[in-house]
Order: C-alpha cells, then sequence, then structure tokens
C-alpha cells in the first residue's frame, strides 16, 4: 500500500511539473492586438504575430483608418513623410520593425526605428500586451487601451 502511494504521488508530481513546464513559453498560434482608439491622424495601429514552436514566425504590423485602409499601402501617406523631411515611411519602418522581432525574438530587443519612435513604441506595446495571451494560447483579438 505504501509503495503504491509513493508511486500515485511520484506520478502526480510529475504530471503538475510538467503541466508548468510550458507556462513561459509562447503557445502555436495567431495572435492579433490593436488599440482601442485611433490616433490623432485617423490610424488604429494593431499587430498580428504568428507562434510555430514557441518562437515567432511572422509578424504584420499596420495601422488602419475608418475605410479600411492600411497606412503601409496609402502613397499620399508616405509622401507627406518623406516630403516633410523624414527617412523613413510606413513601409519601411514597419519592415524593420518585423524583420527585428523576428531576428531578435523579444519584443523588449526590438530596435526603435529614426524618425519612427512612436510607431516604434506601438508596435512594442501591442507585442507585450499580447505575451499573457500567446503563453495561455488565447487567440482572440485583443483590444489595448491607447497610449495617451
Amino acid at each position: 500500500m505504501k509503495k503504491a502511494m509513493i508511486t500515485l504521488l511520484a506520478i502526480s508530481t510529475a504530471l503538475l511539473l510538467n503541466s508548468c513546464q510550458g507556462s513561459d513559453t509562447y503557445q502555436d498560434g495567431t495572435y492579433r492586438a490593436q488599440f482601442k482608439d485611433p490616433d490623432d491622424h485617423g490610424w488604429t495601429e494593431y499587430v498580428v504575430v504568428t507562434v510555430s514552436g514557441g518562437k515567432f514566425t511572422a509578424v504584420e504590423f499596420d495601422a488602419f483608418n475608418e475605410d479600411g485602409d492600411k497606412k503601409t499601402e496609402d502613397e499620399e501617406y508616405k509622401e507627406a513623410y518623406t516630403g516633410a523631411g523624414y527617412q523613413t515611411y510606413p513601409a519601411d519602418y514597419t519592415q524593420k520593425l518585423e524583420d527585428s522581432l523576428l531576428k531578435k525574438q523579444n519584443p523588449d530587443d526590438v530596435d526603435m526605428v529614426a524618425g519612427a519612435t512612436n510607431s516604434s513604441t506601438s508596435f512594442k506595446e501591442l507585442v507585450k500586451a499580447l505575451e499573457s495571451n500567446m503563453k495561455k494560447g488565447d487567440t482572440s483579438t485583443l483590444t489595448v487601451e491607447s497610449k495617451k
């Protein structure tokens, strides 16, 4: 009887430890977070990340307006950026941020993009907001309060 109890206790402990083991790793899935409100220019930033094998394998960072247009595809917005002397524009800086996350695998280590400081901060904030969902495997869209 004593051996059976010890064996049962050992099995229970092993199962408990095994179920807790993945709690700090990201679960495979596609996760989305977006700000609740648009910015002063009418753009609502969002991020979609795909996790496979516990790692980021795909990232999309963009913003949409009330018509559903994407900021990275808006040529007038691009020309406003470059016409104002910025060295970057939405399609450029979003790609740099996405690539940085895929390379570094940690939102805290993502490089800020000069000329896109606010968007760089937003990107990191949105990805970090998803961490809890990614650990739980919760793929529902996460709405994040604006940083203002």
